[in-house]
């Protein structure tokens, strides 16, 4: 039963076709053998999905600006029935990661500061975890159960590679943000200068500092557990954290592989802002603890300061760090800059293919990019690398710009407990803002239903 989730509001003309957004599974491309179905609609900018014993479908919803504010997330709760009802709501920010453990949700809220949340099924709540570094330009994200069943979740950096400018939308309320590494660190005294929004004239800016804020050869930048482009873990009951991996730019999805193994996605940088990286290209990790992962000198293991990185009209990267912790092994794959690579799941039944194959979703390209990538289904096989179609729009680009009424922007892709069939959560249709951040409009969010045709 497709059903709307989201509240009626009023629109004007033009926006109108966007906000009682049209679907059609039909504009959609799927495998022969697969059938795909709307499940809910209305959903407003939703970001993360579970599934509780009894069947029920659990949504966290980032929310969306509004005139006056910014709306703040909630969890949604989709009965086996088909109703639905909100679970919980009123919390300070938005919701970017959900898992279902022992009759809890534990929902990650993006925020400054960022916060790890127990939710309950009436809809209390404790704090888990509180003052991770949020606020800036990639959030608290993703969330898994693993390991001794501990909860392990990503945090992404404030900065693209490192350095605070004026592409940083966040910096006009909070000037005093900057990264933080997660062990010590000895800077190369690389700054940047940029044009400073607060007074006539420019600034120089160092790496890890607040912005205005120089950095000198050799000066010492203290690690915190509570650090930038990391993943941590935690004790369902709470307690001490711990750091698990850092050197990432934006975990945003986690996921267990059926063996146990903990995989992660990450975005690579982008040419803007002070400190321009050209080729910027996305992954999948295999994430070992202990390890870090590059950012923000390296890319996909491989050092900025190489000359593919250049941008045309910039000069070469330079390190940020005098001396470089050990790399791991290199990414499980790659994809093209501008994928939007988002949260995935390992196949759970042979119906869907082998353990190893993980099933993400692809944002597509969202702005201005030298190669536009579309929103999709892809299928990555993390013991080859081997990146595949899954499921696609029939027409390129996000369904608003043919009024297709397939794909807008695929953010997560989930298998029930079951493992036979998979649900797609499509954030909704977004547009560039004011200040040039995304916004999606509200209630434009869609649940997808994929599973094979013998079991639809």
């Amino acid at each position: 039963m497709t059903h709307s989730i989201g509240d009626s509001f009023m629109a004007s003309a033009a926006e109108r076709f966007f906000l009682e957004r049209h679907v059609n599974p039909d504009a959609l491309g799927v495998p022969v053998g697969f059938r795909i179905e709307v499940a809910a609609t209305g959903l407003n900018n939703p970001s993360s999905i579970d599934f509780d014993e009894e069947g029920s479908i659990y949504i966290g919803e980032m929310g969306s600006p509004t005139a006056s504010a910014c709306e703040p997330g909630r969890i949604v709760r989709v009965r086996p029935d088909g109703s639905s009802e909100v679970a919980a709501s009123d919390f300070s920010g938005s919701i970017t990661g959900l898992v279902y453990y022992q009759g809890a949700f534990y929902a990650v809220e993006h925020g400054h500061p960022g916060r790890v949340y127990r939710v309950y099924e009436d809809g209390t709540r404790d704090v888990l975890v509180d003052g991770l570094p949020g606020g800036g330009d990639h959030p608290t994200s993703g969330i898994v159960v693993a390991h001794s069943e501990r909860l392990y979740f990503g945090q992404g950096t404030r900065t693209n590679a490192g350095v605070v400018g004026p592409d940083d939308a966040w910096l006009g309320d909070h000037p005093e943000l900057c990264d933080i590494p997660g062990a010590d660190i000895t800077l190369t005294g690389r700054n940047f200068e940029s044009p400073n929004p607060f007074r006539p004239g420019t600034v120089l800016t160092g790496a890890f500092e607040p912005f205005g804020t120089a950095s000198r050869e050799g000066g010492l930048v203290k690690g915190e557990i509570r650090c930038s482009g990391a993943i941590m873990r935690v004790d369902p009951d709470g307690g001490e954290f711990e750091l698990f991996a850092w050197g990432f730019r934006q975990p945003f999805g986690l996921s267990v592989h059926p063996d146990g193994r903990i995989f992660c996605t990450d975005t690579g940088m982008e040419n803007r802002g002070s400190r321009r990286i050209a080729d910027g290209r996305e992954y999948i990790w295999q994430v070992t603890e202990g390890s870090w992962y590059g950012w923000p000198d390296y890319a996909g293991c491989e050092p900025v300061t190489h000359p593919k990185f250049k941008p045309p009209d910039a000069g070469q990267p330079e390190f940020l760090l005098k001396e470089h912790p050990a790399l791991p092994v290199k990414p499980v794959a790659w994809l093209p800059v501008g994928s939007g690579i988002a949260k995935f799941d390992f196949a759970r039944s042979p119906l869907f293919g082998s353990p190893d194959t993980a099933f993400v979703a692809l944002m597509g390209t969202i702005g201005t990019q030298t190669q536009a990538q579309d929103p999709k289904i892809v299928t990555i096989d993390v013991a080859t690398g081997a990146v595949d179609d899954f499921i696609t729009n029939r027409h390129p680009g996000p369904a608003s710009a043919y009024r297709s009424g397939g794909f807008e922007r695929p953010i997560a892709m989930k298998f029930d407990r079951t493992g036979e069939a998979a649900y797609i959560l499509d954030l909704g249709v977004l547009g560039i803002g004011p200040n040039g951040t995304p916004t999606t409009l509200k209630n434009t969010g869609v649940l997808w239903r994929i599973s094979p045709a013998v079991l639809a």
